[in-house]
């Protein structure tokens, strides 16, 4: 072989060598950019997935729920491959009820999985799946059926308990028992009767609730039992009003032929009494069924005027001019138990009858009973207020002590077959302190009344005429007393 030859050999030998190294390029370059199949395979096991999915779809028994943040959801697609779409949000939703009958599993592509509800709304039926987190278990401002009750008579509680349900008024329930809303609320009055006749249960946040029916008038629906207490409004007013009438008109029928007159005035009853405590016991307040017939009549007092005797002494102590010597505290017995004279006209000799007149007038009672020319005169309207300052301890009776003296005698005094009589009659057990009045035709009783109950009043019954004469007048106090209290009482 020529060398030539061996050249051109070699040359189409290096050709051949960088041919094939050119002819392998491609061939790497390929190798590179085409994915290994294994290898794919291997890295999508190990990347978290980029699509929602959800277990299959389980029925639930129909639960009641309600919430109020979050949302609803259509849930379109496969299991595999799930595409969620908000429909409605629960803000929109916080007075209704949500009834859950389905539930699944979504996971999210962070991989976090959570429960879903399939909830329908009592409300206008929206629907959709909703994180069951979301949500609390209960009804909310549903009712049940109305239960017909036994008719009970209710008032307005004194104090209003709290709670989230609608409170401290009348109500009207509009719309369906699965989806109810409260109208028209009405404040409850202190003054009126409520009938119950009805009752339901009412759900508000997954809480029970019992609300009655009631009608006072023209007055009716639906109000928390618990802003009602059992009971019958009492008209304090009106019953006084009803009960000072009926008192008046006995009062006129037994004066009406003008030979009596008659004054009552009701006393607070006794502290810690039964009549006290009673449940009305504000009828009696003092002072508020006061009435009289013919009360500021002037009439001969007799030894009814004793009690202005006693006032005006009290007076005259308080200024430190009179003390209980042995002589006073025996000649006040005498003038109140055994209704001696001798002891108050040495005080009128002593003192003046112009003097004491005039004491008596600034004191508001009646201002002219004694005179040197004439009998003692008085009126039943004075009596009652120089009865009632001893016993609210007022004016001249504000030492307790003297009080508690001068009411021992009167309870003591001997002639009793008036007030004391009839008022025994009516109630047996009254105690009666009292200073009584008899000259001529005149009988009088001036007394303050005390029940066994603990009730007190004042009575002063003054009598003339009818051939009245020594004691004979006092079957007649003793009568209207006994109705009196048996009216009034």
């Amino acid at each position: 072989m020529s060398f030539a030859q061996g050249n051109r050999g070699l040359t189409l030998g290096l050709a051949t060598v960088i041919g094939g190294l050119t002819l392998l390029a491609p061939t790497l370059a390929s190798a590179a950019t085409t994915p290994n199949t294994d290898s794919q395979s291997s890295s999508q096991a190990s990347t978290p997935t980029e699509v929602t999915t959800r277990t299959a779809t389980v029925s639930m028994p129909a639960t009641a729920y309600y919430g109020t943040k979050g949302e609803t959801y259509v849930l379109s697609g496969s299991n595999d491959q799930v595409k969620m779409r908000s429909n409605h949000n629960l803000k929109n939703y916080t007075k209704t009820t949500w009834t859950a009958t389905a539930q699944t599993d979504i996971t999210t592509p962070d991989g976090q999985t959570a429960r879903y509800l399939y909830v329908k709304n009592a409300k206008n039926g929206a629907n959709g799946w909703v994180l069951q987190s979301s949500l609390k278990a209960g009804r909310n401002y549903q009712v049940t059926a109305t239960k017909k009750i036994k008719a009970k008579n209710y008032i307005k509680a004194k104090q209003f308990k709290k709670a989230k349900a609608p409170t401290q008024k009348i109500y009207q329930l509009s719309g369906k028992k699965s989806a109810m809303t409260w109208t028209k609320g009405k404040s409850l009055s202190k003054t009126k009767t409520y009938k119950a006749t009805k009752k339901r249960m009412y759900y508000q946040k997954g809480k029970a609730y019992s609300y009655y029916y009631v009608t006072s008038g023209k007055t009716k629906g639906w109000v928390w039992h618990k802003d009602l207490k059992k009971g019958t409004y009492y008209d304090v007013a009106k019953h006084r009003t009803a009960l000072k009438k009926k008192i008046k008109k006995y009062l006129t029928s037994v004066t009406k032929d003008k030979t009596a007159e008659v004054a009552y005035y009701n006393l607070t009853p006794v502290k810690g009494s039964k009549a006290a405590k009673a449940k009305h016991a504000s009828l009696y307040k003092s002072g508020k069924l006061a009435v009289n017939s013919r009360g500021n009549h002037v009439t001969t007092s007799a030894s009814t005027y004793k009690l202005y005797i006693a006032a005006y002494l009290m007076n005259l102590k308080k200024q430190h001019q009179f003390s209980w010597t042995k002589a006073n505290r025996a000649g006040m017995t005498r003038m109140i138990v055994d209704s001696a004279n001798d002891y108050p006209v040495s005080i009128l000799n002593k003192y003046g009858r112009t003097n004491v007149n005039r004491w008596l007038a600034s004191q508001g009672y009646y201002g002219t009973p004694f005179s040197s020319n004439r009998n003692t005169v008085t009126t039943a309207n004075s009596l009652v207020k120089v009865l009632k300052d001893l016993q609210y301890g007022k004016k001249a009776f504000t030492n307790k002590k003297d009080r508690a003296f001068i009411l021992s005698l009167m309870k003591r005094q001997v002639y009793r077959r008036g007030i004391p009589t009839g008022v025994t009659r009516a109630n047996k057990g009254t105690v009666v302190r009292d200073k009584v009045g008899f000259l001529d035709d005149n009988n009088g009783d001036a007394g303050i009344v005390t029940m066994p109950n603990g009730q007190r009043y004042i009575l002063v019954v003054l009598t003339w005429g009818h051939g009245q004469h020594g004691f004979t007048g006092f079957p007649r106090i003793a009568n209207i007393a006994e109705h009196v209290q048996k009216i009034a009482y």
